[in-house]
């Protein structure tokens, strides 16, 4: 998929865990990174999405990725 919100797949990571309701220091744990890195990467995919919080980004996911961190 190419558009102006292309994800990493790290990004796309993070993006499945709050899809899923997961807290960052969930998301962290089961990546095995820094919850601090979780919310760098979070920071960097409501830029890249154009949303504000963690809400607008799971709407933003089912509207646009069809609620898949992994658009095909």
């Amino acid at each position: 998929m190419t558009n102006d919100f292309d994800l990493t797949p790290r990004e796309r990571d993070v993006l499945a865990g709050v899809i899923a309701g997961r807290k960052n220091r969930e998301i962290a744990r089961a990546l095995g990174l820094s919850e601090q890195t979780v919310k760098n990467v979070l920071t960097t995919v409501f830029e890249k999405c154009h949303v504000r919080n963690r809400l607008e980004l799971a709407l933003f996911a089912v509207r646009n990725l069809g609620g898949r961190s992994d658009p095909e």
